[in-house]
């Protein structure tokens, strides 16, 4: 980018946006959650700059400039999809959207007829996590109708890239909960959108492609009185999806529907050191009523087993914490789909005749998400140092993407790596009316340029052939036919591999930014580096012997120790031993940040907002880590 472009930038950004240059910083966003080693070969995924605007009106400034000068930009949040949807494609900007985050409540009187109750709604920022919403709620006992199972993602981000979650099954889509939303265009123009309007439908899981979200106006309801989960134990996956076939036409009532297969229980097991859940496919259910929770205990006699009530409640509870690492690899690679309720299970019987012929084994969950939609979710544990492996079994994804498909299933996300199948998830129909608009909205294009639609790639777009559709179904049928082969040769050996704790904090770290929403450093710096998911980049980037500056070095030291980002870790790591031996490390090499440590306590100490962060977030360290047994 010329200098003279950045120099303007700067001067239409002010104060009220923080711009970030440096060169580890832009890295730390050239990336989400997945690990694609071969993304880099493919784009220039490293921005140009990094804004991070505080407000609509500096926000706008700089969107209009782009459109202005043709610069690409990328909004992000806080970024917990793996396919792409965020990672730049060309240079460009990206837009950190994760500081706009204002909240309001707004009542209105509903009709008599409604016995004289409030409706109320929240209008939020596409900043905000939903974990802040469900804490900002409390004192009103009000709470979210539906949320994603990532509760520490953005507003934003899930209308964005989803809109399924915890409570869909009773409340429906995302759409449905959202009364109205406030777009910008890549023109500047900003527009409220209203839920029956056309327009409303295509800001929805069509990954930023239209226009940034802004704001949202939640609905919300009463703060539920009770949660009443329920394990049942069932001999199969068949089983199971005839259990909840039949619940469903015996009109039962659940909030929420959830499949675990075995093996997930059995991983259950492995974190908590003990055989307390039985290795049998499962279903979770929860209800809000007790009359409801009765019907269903009587549905379920001689159907299956119910697990004791904590064992429920801890299943019940993990549903925020969908990514934690169950197994010995620390690296996940996950398929996912949104397939008809009755072809669950003949698809998952084909899914597990491949994995076993390529020596893979894969773990299956599933959100019912509607009285005929099931989410699937398949997770396989890999280790992206053993690189032969890894690309065998991530060349798998696709395969069972596609398999999903024949199946009359769709992809969950499109992002980059999905893209092939964009007219399976898309009807003809829609997919044309979403291209037309793109051209309405954003004619230059500067908007997540070069994925969802179609996919462009560095060297004149020669390797981006390989994702249009004819050219990646080939490919499909090729890995299809290769990976049971290479998949046997490159099987790793299960052997003891000697690591620091450092090193195995670093590689089982999943990123899913779960610890930012705790980090006080974060909330007084603003600086990402400080984040214990980037410090932990870092380390690898030191462990692997890569050159990093010293003062990138030096904000690593920004922390207080305090453990809440252990707290909320999904795979329980031990963080706050791993920061020990990482400064030690460092200060070795570059000597210990005295001043900048001095003026990171005296910040801290005359923070108002660290204050009232800290005593809100004192309800974390009463999180179980384990269940706790029935007391008699």
């Amino acid at each position: 980018m010329d200098e003279k472009l950045k120099t303007r930038i700067e001067g239409l950004s002010g104060d009220d946006a923080r711009i970030i240059e440096g060169d580890f910083e832009r890295e730390l966003y050239s990336m989400d959650i997945g690990e694609v080693p071969f993304a880099k070969r493919l784009f220039h995924t490293t921005p140009e700059l990094v804004i991070q605007p505080r407000s609509i009106e500096t926000l706008k400034k700089i969107v209009r400039f782009a459109n202005e000068e043709k610069v690409a930009i990328f909004p992000r949040g806080s970024v917990s999809s793996g396919l792409g949807g965020v990672v730049p494609t060309v240079k460009g900007i990206v837009l950190d959207l994760s500081f706009m985050k204002n909240l309001s409540l707004k009542k209105k009187a509903l009709p008599k007829k409604y016995k004289g109750e409030d409706y109320t709604t929240l209008k939020v920022q596409t900043g905000v996590r939903w974990s802040e919403i469900e804490n900002f709620l409390k004192p009103e006992n009000l709470s979210l109708r539906a949320y994603p199972s990532s509760f520490f993602s953005t507003v934003g981000g899930w209308i964005a890239t989803g809109g399924y979650g915890i409570g869909s099954y009773r409340f429906g889509h995302l759409k449905y909960q959202i009364e109205s939303l406030e777009i910008m265009f890549p023109s500047g123009e900003v527009k409220s959108i209203q839920s029956e309007e056309e327009e409303f439908a295509r800001f929805f899981g069509t990954e930023g492609q239209f226009g940034i979200v802004l704001t949202a106006v939640l609905k919300l309801r009463k703060k539920q009185k009770k949660s009443l989960p329920h394990l049942i134990y069932l001999e199969s996956a068949e089983d199971a999806f005839d259990f909840i076939r039949d619940m469903i036409k015996e009109e039962l009532k659940p909030n929420h529907i959830k499949y675990l297969d075995a093996a997930h229980l059995k991983e259950a097991n492995t974190v908590l050191g003990e055989d307390l859940f039985r290795l049998k496919d499962a279903v979770l259910v929860e209800f809000e009523e007790d009359d409801e929770e009765i019907k269903f205990l009587d549905f379920s006699e001689g159907r299956g087993i119910l697990a004791e009530d904590y064992l429920s409640n801890y299943i019940w509870h993990e549903r925020l914490f969908p990514m934690k690492r169950r197994g010995g690899k620390p690296t996940p690679l996950a398929c996912e789909l949104v397939i008809p309720l009755e072809k669950a299970v003949p698809y998952l019987k084909e899914v597990k005749r491949i994995t076993e012929r390529c020596g893979m084994k894969i773990h299956v969950e599933s959100h019912i998400v509607g009285k005929d939609k099931a989410l699937l979710m398949l997770t396989h544990l890999c280790d992206v140092r053993e690189p032969k492996a890894y690309l065998v079994h991530i060349s798998l994804i696709p395969v069972l993407t596609r398999l999903g498909i024949k199946f009359g299933g769709v992809p969950y996300g499109i992002g980059i790596w999905n893209v092939p199948f964009i007219k399976d998830k898309c009807e003809k129909k829609r997919f044309e009316i979403y291209k037309t608009y793109k051209s309405e909205v954003d004619p230059r294009n500067i908007l997540n340029p070069h994925k969802f639609f179609a996919v462009r790639t560095k060297w004149a777009n020669i390797r981006g052939i390989t994702f249009k559709p004819l050219v990646f179904r080939l490919l499909i049928q090729l890995a299809t036919l290769a990976t049971p082969i290479f998949g046997k040769l490159t099987r790793p050996k299960e052997e003891f591999k000697e690591e620091s704790l450092l090193e195995k904090t670093a590689y089982s770290c999943i990123k899913c930014g779960s610890c930012a929403t705790v980090c006080p450093a974060y909330l007084v710096t603003n600086e990402e580096l400080v984040t214990p998911k980037n410090k932990l980049y870092l380390a690898k980037k030191l462990l692997d012997g890569e050159e990093i500056s010293k003062s990138d070095s030096d904000k690593v030291f920004l922390c207080t120790h305090c453990g809440m980002c252990r707290e909320v870790c999904q795979n329980d790591l031990d963080l706050v031993a791993a920061w020990t031996e990482l400064e030690k490390m460092l200060a070795d090499r570059f000597g210990k940040p005295k001043e900048a440590i001095k003026d990171f306590v005296s910040a801290i100490e005359s923070s108002d907002d660290y204050w009232r962060f800290v005593y809100a977030n004192l309800s974390f360290k009463n999180l179980p880590k384990k269940p706790l047994a029935r007391t008699f």
